[in-house]
């Protein structure tokens, strides 16, 4: 346990002549902006079970083994947009800190088919490999893009039938099995961080406003991306230096309500009372915490399930697509940052202005690199035997067990094609 205090700020007084005392129980995003905003007044306490702050704001130090460097890359949340996230923008002026613009594109590759194909970064990375201009159920992919995103929108416009799933929604409206699988799929899959089989069991209505809202449902208007200068830690940072006392490492184990206020009691026993208790977890966590949930609380925070998701942040240029990274994918292994294994099956994290040089630009010398004979014979035989490299084509779907809220739920792993989004 790691406890840090600030000096007081002058504020409201309490019952007893003192400042209210007030327990923010989570530090990620809502709980920091709660002990910020009711810093100003009370006096606040943050319990936080991790030995950090910022929950999904979480940001690496990463040294280069090439010139020493030491680069900050974001694990979590990376990117916002001033359309989007106002208040956010507000909370970022209010701390002064400093964003600068970035990207947020998708790339994919399909492992069965040899398909590799980027979003919003342009005609060269929509024809990343040569081939695909002669593949007609790509270009006939990408003739669909406009007419589902039409479709969307009228899903919407007419007010949106909430128990219309987005697979039965694509059967609906006609949308082959190739753009279902190529498309859809990794787009869903990269957004939401859920599986294939997940995605199709989406309300279509509920993942289409989330779409819309963020500039989705059309190939051009998308809003301008930003990330944070220095890392999202830099905001986490400025906030933990005002809140009056940070409690680290301190797991709570119970928060009980009485007439004066409420009691919280952490893992090691200790209880302490409070005139109110902010609980900013998840649903689900917020329940084990509650000692006397009413049968409304247990109902709705119950309804939400989770499934576990495994990151994976490394340098491996050879798990770039095409689409991806400028110059051609080399084959030898790549340099990974110290302290980060050299992994496969994972995609590079981070802003392009944070990223580490070397992920992004080792090139066409590097030993091991693919020959274009070896390559070129590759994607002729995709184009010959198309069925017998992407299993996507006749079995588009592997449905497995799903895990999250009711309603939208997220997902399991299924075979490629492989999304890597840049956020």
């Amino acid at each position: 346990m790691e406890r840090t205090s600030t000096d007081a700020r002058h504020g409201s007084q309490g019952r007893s002549g003192h400042r209210g005392r007030t327990a923010v129980v989570g530090s990620g995003v809502a709980g920091l902006t709660a002990a910020h905003i009711l810093g100003r007044s009370r006096h606040v306490t943050l319990y936080e079970a991790d030995d950090r702050l910022g929950g999904h704001a979480h940001t690496h130090e990463l040294v280069s083994p090439h010139d020493g460097r030491m680069h900050r890359l974001d694990s979590g949340f990376i990117v916002h947009n001033r359309r989007t996230y106002p208040r956010l923008l507000r909370l970022f002026d209010e701390l002064g800190v400093a964003t600068q613009v970035s990207e947020m594109s998708i790339s994919v590759r399909c492992e069965g088919c040899g398909l590799e194909y980027a979003g919003a970064r342009g005609p060269a990375a929509l024809f990343a490999r040569p081939g695909n201009l002669l593949r007609g159920p790509y270009l006939r992919l990408l003739a669909e893009v406009p007419v589902f995103h039409r479709a969307s929108r009228r899903l919407l416009d007419a007010g949106g039938d909430e128990a219309l799933t987005l697979g039965r929604f694509l059967e609906r409206e006609g949308f082959s099995p190739y753009f279902r699988s190529h498309f859809v799929t990794p787009l869903v899959s990269a957004v939401w961080s859920c599986d294939a089989g997940t995605v199709l069991r989406y309300p279509a209505a509920y993942l289409f406003r989330f779409m819309a809202h963020h500039g989705m449902l059309s190939v051009s208007g998308s809003p301008t991306w930003r990330t944070v200068s220095g890392g999202s830690r830099e905001y986490v940072d400025r906030i933990a230096r005002q809140i009056a006392e940070v409690r680290t490492g301190t797991p709570v184990r119970a928060v009980r309500r009485h007439a004066d206020g409420a009691d919280v009691t952490a893992e090691d026993g200790t209880t302490e009372s409070y005139d109110a208790v902010v609980i900013a977890v998840h649903p689900d966590q917020a329940l084990r915490l509650l000692a006397d949930a009413s049968a409304l609380e247990r109902e709705v925070l119950g309804a939400f399930r989770y499934s576990r998701n495994t990151t994976l942040l490394h340098t491996d240029t050879r798990l770039l697509p095409r689409a991806w990274s400028p110059v051609p994918r080399p084959r030898s292994s790549a340099a990974p940052l110290e302290g980060v294994p050299d992994v496969p099956d994972a995609a590079a994290l981070g802003p392009p202005a944070q990223r580490p040089p070397e992920a992004a630009e080792r090139g066409h010398e590097q030993e091991g690199a693919e020959p274009a004979e070896a390559a070129g014979e590759r994607e002729g035989h995709a184009r010959d035997h198309p069925r017998e490299r992407c299993a996507h084509l006749s079995s588009p779907f592997t449905d497995r067990p799903a895990a999250t809220p009711r309603g939208p739920r997220p997902w399991s792993r299924t075979p490629p094609p492989r999304a890597a989004g840049r956020r």
